[in-house]
């Protein structure tokens, strides 16, 4: 399936069909993706990530709350737009819905 992620402004319910004029359909799933950031040498691998996949193209649509949280997991690793942390180069595999859990 593709690699892109798409976080989108729509709400859950206005959302079925894929925004690039795919004729597919999107459904449920859970997904993993690898996140990098120049500069950084941590690449954070997040499991389990609830989004929205269209059936056909593979593009992966994020609810808001969803991408904040991604955003929130990822900033001990990456930093912020300013400051990326000086870590030693490293593999790092966290699951969405364990860390989700940890937050709250």
């Amino acid at each position: 399936m593709g690699d892109r992620l798409e976080n989108s402004t729509k709400t859950k319910t206005q959302m079925r069909e894929c925004e690039h004029g795919c004729p597919g359909k999107l459904r449920n799933e859970t997904i993993t993706r690898v996140f990098e950031r120049r500069g950084s040498r941590v690449e954070v691998i997040l499991e389990n990530i609830p989004a929205r996949v269209c059936m056909v193209c593979g593009r992966a649509y994020f609810s808001e709350l969803v991408a904040r949280e991604i955003d929130g997991m990822l900033a001990p690793f990456h930093g912020t737009r300013r400051a990326i942390p000086k870590l030693p180069p490293a593999r790092v595999i966290v699951d969405f819905n364990e860390a989700r859990k940890r937050a709250a």
